[in-house]
């Protein structure tokens, strides 16, 4: 039953990743955590990003901590350090690198209820965000609900985000991401994940360009905590 399952999910993955235009970009994330007191957790998220062909992207590194104050209440803060390629698909050459920096807090809470987890995200980001194509400041709030569901008798647990992008520079709604995936937690301090994620972007209502065509993401997820 569980094979089933897992095969019926990342079938489904698949299969929503081929109703792309083009070939869906790939984001491999790895996350590293310990508890240094109680409620307070030191983390160190690098990630790789490559576009649909497998060409080179982006790789961002970011460290912070995050503390617990409450059950229902979480505090952190980020440093994250961003290196984006320009990659010109005429003549299969990089034209250059976007170096850009950012800092992020956020507050998060959550709730379970009976089998659902349930989680909420609150972040603001401030500095250079990686959608910039230019030195220009960015500030952004970002709106996150997740759930996720424990299967009965499954280590499995499927898991569907949406997150909303507002930028505060120009005030209105930048994009959002849609995330369907499969969790499975090996032991007690090692994860593996897959998902299938749409970013969808707005019209631009306050200042002159066109909408961005959405990005369809295929990622691959470790987490370890010590």
């Amino acid at each position: 039953m569980k094979n089933k399952i897992l095969l019926l999910i990342l079938t489904l993955l698949f299969v929503i990743s081929g109703f792309a235009q083009e070939s869906p970009a790939t984001w491999i994330e790895i996350g590293l955590s310990k508890n240094i007191i109680k409620n307070l957790k030191v983390e160190f998220n690098p990630e790789l990003r490559l576009r649909g062909d497998y060409q080179l992207d982006t790789y961002i590194l970011e460290g912070g901590v995050s503390y617990k104050l409450h059950k229902y209440l979480t505090l952190a803060g980020y440093y994250r350090y961003e290196n984006e390629y320009d990659y010109k698909n005429s003549t299969d050459e990089y034209k250059g690198q976007l170096v850009s920096n950012r800092i992020a807090i956020d507050v998060r809470s959550g709730f379970e209820l009976k089998r659902f987890d349930f989680s909420f995200k609150l972040r603001y980001t401030n500095g250079n965000d990686f959608d910039q194509t230019t030195d220009a400041k960015a500030s952004f709030f970002r709106y996150r609900a997740k759930m996720k569901y424990d299967i009965n008798g499954s280590k499995l647990v499927p898991f569907a985000s949406v997150e909303v992008f507002h930028d505060l520079i120009v005030n209105q709604l930048d994009k959002t991401r849609y995330t369907v995936g499969l969790a499975y937690p090996i032991n007690k301090h090692n994860e593996v994940s897959m998902y299938y994620r749409l970013q969808d972007y707005y019209e631009p209502t306050n200042y002159i360009g066109d909408k961005k065509p959405s990005l369809d993401i295929i990622g691959i997820g470790y987490n370890f905590d010590f």
